[in-house]
């Protein structure tokens, strides 16, 4: 999440699926549309199924009632906003007026719905190409990704980065459910676990949910 004004580039990409993507190579442009559009089936599934569960346990702490609203109402906010077909990704490169090293993606909060993906982004796994118990999905997935940039815009829901990694989210989510709520790995990682790993069988291997 950063707090300064983007700066616009030259459009290359077209609109797909009632998304845009500019700035991307062909290839490219396609991931980062179905990205979105599988993200958005996703998070409607996340919304549908927040309760008193071990997902939201997991990333939000014991539950409450009010919490569990903010909860419900963070995700349904991200899925009106990736509904609405204002969302524009952008293809960054690793410049000093675009990406940070390592970085996946990141958004103004206040420049509404534009979504800035860097290199690592697109070395991402799917969601459904996983495993619940392969360890590449420690940083999430693609979808996942779409779902914690969005949270971010002050339009949307206004979330922040209180923390980073499924290690550290869940200790929060244990030690201040509070800041777990307004957390944008939080809903992520909640919304992949609730919608596929969460669901699927295992042979001898430790779910994702334990893993660090």
């Amino acid at each position: 999440m950063r707090l300064a004004l983007v700066l616009c580039g030259m459009f290359t990409g077209s609109a797909a699926s009632a998304q845009q993507a500019f700035e991307c190579n062909k290839a490219d442009q396609l991931v980062a549309v179905e990205a979105l559009e599988q993200a958005k089936v996703l998070t409607l599934s996340a919304a549908a199924a927040v309760g008193d569960t071990p997902e939201y346990a997991r990333w939000f702490g014991t539950y409450s009632e009010r919490n569990a609203e903010q909860v419900r109402a963070t995700l349904k906010a991200v899925v009106t906003a990736m509904r609405s077909g204002a969302v524009t990704l952008h293809c960054n490169t690793n410049r000093e007026d675009g990406c940070n090293e390592g970085e996946y993606a990141w958004v103004y909060p206040h420049r509404p719905l534009e979504v800035q993906l860097c290199p690592p982004f697109f070395e991402l796994p799917p969601l459904t190409a996983l495993q619940p118990s392969e360890r590449r999905s420690n940083y999430g997935t693609r979808e996942g990704t779409m779902v914690h940039e969005i949270s971010h815009f002050l339009r949307v829901a206004d979330t922040w980065d209180h923390c980073y990694s499924r290690r550290e989210c869940r200790e929060m989510a244990t030690d201040s459910p509070n800041l777990a709520v307004e957390n944008a790995d939080s809903f992520q990682y909640y919304t992949e676990d609730v919608t596929y790993y969460a669901r699927q069988p295992l042979t001898d291997k430790p779910s994702a949910a334990r893993q660090d």
